[in-house]
C-alpha cells in the first residue's frame, strides 16, 4: 500500500473540506485520514471539534474577538490573538518563541523563552506596548500609525524579525536588521567584553564574583531576586559568552574586538531553556494477521479518547517497563531528587518470555470478545529480531514486535469485522482500510517491520 508523503496531505485536506461547513460535517476517521503522518494528533481533533463550534454557534463565520475566539476548541491566546489581529485588525500582540527571543535581546532579560515570565507575562506586556505605539518620532520626522503598520503587520514584522534576522545563529549586527541599533544583547555583549578583556586584571575576577554573590543570594533568599531573569541567568548569559568570545578569538583574528563581543552578546540571550529528559517507555506489540477472501487483515484497537495518540488505530501493544517508574534518578531514601538534571535513562532488555507472556493474557481477552471460533496457530508465532524505536515530544517508545497467523471462521469474521472491547473499538483491518481511517507513523513502522522476515520463538 502506498501512502502519500505528509506534506501532500495538506493539500488534500484543503480540496476535501474547503469550506468550515465541509470539516464539520466531516467524520472523525475523514479528517484523521487526511491528518495521517503529520504528528500531534490532537491538533486534528481540535480541529475538526472547533469547525463544528464555529458552524453551530457563529453561524459558520470565526469571531473576531480573542474572547471568543478562545471558546473555539484548540484556540489558545496566541492563535486568538493572530486571527484577531491579522484577520480582523484588532489591536492586540502575539508573542510566540521567535517574538520572546527579539524581546529577550532588546532589554537584555537573562531568561529562556520558554518561561512562564517571558511567554506568559512580560512578554505579552512589552509586545502589546509595541502595538499600541501608534506613532513614533524618529529624529525631525514623525511616524504615523500608518506607516508604522497595522497591528497585524506589526505582529507578523516581529515574528518574521525572529525567524531571520534574530534568529538564534542572527549577529544582532546586521545592516539590515531594522532593530540593530536598540538591541541591549550587543551592548551587553560590548560591555562585558571590556570589563574582562584583560584575564591577568582584577577586573574579570570582580565580575565573576559580583555574578557568584548575586547566584548565592537568588539562592537562598527565595521570593527577592528578580522575577524576570532565570535565577542562574546571568551567569549562564556570561559563562556562554566568555566560551563564545574564546572560540570566536581563536578562528577570527581580524574582526574588530567589540564586533566579536556584540556578536557573543547577541549569540548568548536568551539563554537556552532547561532539557528534560523524555519518558521511556518499552512495548510488547502484537501484530495479529490473517488472510480473508485472498485479503490481508490486521487486528487493531482504537486507542482512549483522551492521553497520548487518542482516538488512533493501533496494533494490541502492552507497556512492559517505563521510565515513569523505574528509570528516574532517585536518592538514597527513594525519593526522587528535586531539580536534578536530565539524565540519559538506560532502558533495559526486557526478556522475550516476558513480553509474550504480557501479551498473551492481553490477546485472549480481546479475541474471545469476538465470540468467533478462532485460534492463534502458534506454530507461525515469531518475534522480530530487533526492536523499533519511536520518538514523540515528551516519550520514547521501544517497540518489540510479536507476529502471528489468525485462523478463523470467515463467515463468523465477516459478520463482526469491528466490536467493543472495555469501552474500546477493536477491528480487523486491510491496508484499505487503515489508510482510510489515517495511521500514525509509528504504526506503519511497526507494520513494515512486521513484513520482513522474523525468526521463530
Amino acid at each position: 500500500m502506498h501512502y502519500p508523503p505528509p506534506q501532500c496531505t495538506t493539500y488534500t485536506g484543503i480540496r476535501s473540506f474547503p469550506t468550515v461547513h465541509c470539516l464539520a460535517d466531516a467524520t472523525d476517521e475523514e479528517v484523521n485520514s487526511h491528518w495521517a503522518g503529520l504528528g500531534f494528533y490532537r491538533r486534528a481533533r481540535y480541529l475538526h471539534a472547533g469547525a463544528k463550534r464555529v458552524v453551530n454557534e457563529y453561524n459558520g463565520i470565526v469571531p473576531n474577538t480573542v474572547e471568543e475566539l478562545l471558546k473555539v476548541e484548540g484556540i489558545g491566546r496566541y492563535t486568538a490573538s493572530a486571527i484577531a489581529s491579522i484577520a480582523y485588525g484588532v489591536e492586540v500582540p502575539v508573542v510566540d518563541g521567535n517574538v520572546c527571543r527579539v524581546l529577550s535581546r532588546l532589554t537584555g532579560i537573562a531568561n529562556h523563552i520558554k518561561a512562564g515570565a517571558m511567554k506568559d507575562d512580560l512578554g505579552w506586556t512589552l509586545a502589546d506596548r509595541i502595538i499600541k505605539a501608534k506613532s513614533c518620532n524618529v529624529g525631525k520626522e514623525s511616524k504615523s500609525y500608518e506607516s508604522i503598520g497595522s497591528p497585524g503587520e506589526v505582529n507578523q514584522a516581529l515574528m518574521e524579525l525572529g525567524a531571520t534576522y534574530c534568529a538564534p545563529a542572527g549577529s544582532g549586527i546586521d545592516d539590515d536588521d531594522p532593530l540593530k541599533d536598540y538591541y541591549v544583547s550587543t551592548q551587553l555583549g560590548v560591555a562585558t567584553g571590556k570589563a574582562t578583556r584583560n584575564n591577568s586584571t582584577s577586573a574579570r575576577g570582580h565580575v565573576e564574583s559580583l555574578i557568584a554573590k548575586n547566584a548565592f543570594v537568588d539562592a537562598n533568599k527565595k521570593g527577592k531576586s528578580c522575577r524576570l531573569c532565570d535565577a542562574n541567568g546571568v551567569s549562564t548569559f556570561y559563562d556562554a559568552f566568555v566560551d563564545r568570545v574564546a572560540a570566536d578569538l581563536s578562528t577570527d583574528a581580524k574582526t574588530n574586538t567589540n564586533t566579536l563581543y556584540a556578536i557573543a552578546g547577541h549569540a548568548s540571550l536568551p539563554i537556552p531553556p532547561p532539557k528534560k529528559s523524555k519518558r521511556e517507555e518499552v512495548l510488547a506489540v502484537a501484530v495479529i494477521s490473517m488472510e480473508v477472501s485472498d485479503e490481508r487483515r490486521w487486528l487493531m484497537i482504537k486507542r482512549p479518547s483522551e492521553g497520548l495518540l487518542a482516538c488512533q488505530w493501533e496494533f494490541p501493544s502492552i507497556c512492559v517497563w517505563t521510565s515513569a517508574k523505574d528509570g528516574k534518578p532517585k536518592e538514597k531514601n527513594g525519593k526522587k531528587k528535586s531539580g536534578s538534571k536530565p539524565t540519559n535513562i538506560e532502558v533495559p532488555l526486557i526478556d522475550s518470555a516476558v513480553r509474550a507472556d504480557a501479551l498473551d493474557s492481553f490477546l485472549s481477552d480481546i479475541l474471545q470478545s469476538n465470540s468467533a471460533s478462532s485460534s492463534i496457530d502458534l506454530s507461525k508465532r515469531a518475534q522480530a529480531e530487533e526492536s523499533i524505536v519511536h520518538i514523540f515530544s515528551h516519550v520514547c517508545h521501544t517497540m518489540w514486535i510479536e507476529c502471528a497467523e489468525f485462523e478463523v471462521d470467515n463467515e463468523l469474521l465477516l459478520g463482526k469485522k469491528r466490536w467493543k472491547f472495555n469501552g474500546q473499538e477493536i477491528g480487523w483491518m486491510s491496508e484499505n482500510d487503515m489508510a482510510n481511517v489515517g495511521i500514525t507513523s509509528g504504526v506503519r513502522k511497526v507494520l513494515t517491520k512486521a513484513q520482513q522476515p522474523k525468526k521463530p520463538s
